[in-house]
């Protein structure tokens, strides 16, 4: 019946009653009931309503199965993280008019707000989400499960992490068989400390990808398992650095810079917490050399290039301020509220200790609270509990106790 829904289209395209299209040819109960796709009809009937139009029938069918097979191929890209073709595909859909037909435009929508999602452009992407849930109502079962999806990413991309959790948690998977949401509920569950589950979907998500030969999300899933092997303990460190070679050289394999930036970014990291400073900074700096100093990626593998040149003493004062600034200036002209770690590490670069804690207290931990950045919370509160009692402000201190008793070993008990 897709001859009626084309129809329908090019009718209303053409600003034409359905009176005015039947006449002479058929009754307008007799359209209205093939536009509907409710009824039976002969080809004599709808050749003269494709010559009104001045449309041929056969082309436009097909153009309609070209267009439902490159919105899949446009989605495929998108999973696939292949930026070029992602952008090429949105080029030519843009250039379909046949993609404002009812079942196609909403679908349209949402990956549209997937390819925005993409680029880390969060203001489009809610925008879109904003007009679809107003529609919400009327997507079918796959795309409300879709919906959820895209609206999950959003959620992470923008730092509410457990609201992520829950709405990808009520995704049916009996409707929505794209299990690349299990990769994103796995770095949700990583973000607010839950490594056992961050490992479980990581896993699951993994023999999505695996079974799909995603190469790039193939990386990016055991580069999350391998850091929850490392949550609360450092795990076998030899196994870590052989895990992260392999995926080191994976990404020379694919190309995947971005994703070598940050493998370097992480193993670093695991030097740092078992105070190896040296390898750590040399692991930070080959991170730098691959990474914009405008992506986000940049501002947080400076910061912990900074922690471990000062916390091993492997660079003078004044650099490390220099380094400081240029990550405070590069955060403010981001708007990126990496600016609380560059102000901290100002502060305890000059010695100004009061100014460091009155920091953590009023800016930092209730910001992290509020992203519910518990890693961060456990650490700063620990730091914040010692200065304060050590300091004679018990009663305050005492405050945080409770926190503390509860807390969990983190990725920085060993700073």
């Amino acid at each position: 019946m897709i001859e009626g829904k084309i129809i329908k289209f090019y009718r209303e395209k053409a600003g034409l009653t359905q009176g005015q299209l039947v006449n002479g040819i058929c009754s307008v109960t007799h359209l209205s009931k093939i536009e509907r796709g409710i009824t039976e009809y002969s080809e004599e009937i709808t050749q003269l309503l494709a010559k009104k139009l001045n449309i041929n029938p056969q082309v436009e069918i097909a153009r309609y199965h070209n267009l439902s097979k490159k919105l899949e191929q446009w989605h495929d890209a998108m999973v696939m993280q292949n930026l070029k073709e992602s952008e090429a595909l949105k080029k030519e859909l843009e250039q379909d008019d046949l993609i404002q037909l009812q079942e196609f435009h909403l679908y349209y929508l949402l990956l549209s707000a997937r390819y925005h999602l993409l680029k880390n452009q969060l203001v489009q992407a809610k925008k879109l989400i904003n007009h679809i849930h107003r529609v919400e109502s009327t997507l079918s079962p796959h795309d409300a499960n879709m919906f959820k999806h895209v609206r999950g990413i959003y959620y992470f991309l923008s730092g509410q992490f457990q609201e992520c959790v829950d709405v990808l948690m009520s995704i049916d998977q009996q409707q929505y068989n794209r299990l690349e949401y299990f990769y994103h509920l796995a770095i949700a569950y990583h973000s607010i400390n839950s490594p056992v589950r961050a490992y479980y979907y990581a896993n699951k998500a993994l023999r999505y990808f695996r079974n799909t030969l995603n190469m790039l999300r193939i990386i990016d899933t055991e580069m999350v398992m391998l850091i929850q092997l490392n949550a609360n303990e450092p795990h076998d460190f030899n196994e870590t650095i052989q895990t992260y070679e392999k995926l080191l050289k994976m990404c020379d394999t694919c190309y995947a810079v971005e994703r070598k930036a940050k493998l370097y970014h992480n193993l670093g990291f695991e030097y740092a917490r078992r105070r190896h400073y040296q390898k750590a900074v040399e692991l930070y700096q080959e991170a730098l050399k691959l990474i914009d100093e405008h992506s986000p990626h940049y501002l947080a593998t400076l910061d912990r290039y900074i922690f471990s040149c000062h916390a091993g003493n492997l660079l003078a004062k004044e650099s490390l301020l220099e380094l400081a600034q240029k990550g405070l200036a590069l955060a403010n002209a981001a708007n990126s509220n990496d600016w609380i770690n560059f102000q901290l590490h100002l502060y305890l670069l000059n010695d100004e200790m009061e100014n460091y804690y009155q920091c953590v207290e009023t800016i930092a931990l209730p910001y992290f609270k509020k992203m519910g950045y518990r890693i961060l919370i456990d650490y700063f509160e620990k730091k914040l509990f010692q200065y304060l009692y050590e300091n004679g402000k018990v009663e305050r201190a005492l405050e945080l106790a409770s926190s503390l008793i509860q807390g969990r070993p983190n990725f920085y008990e060993n700073n």
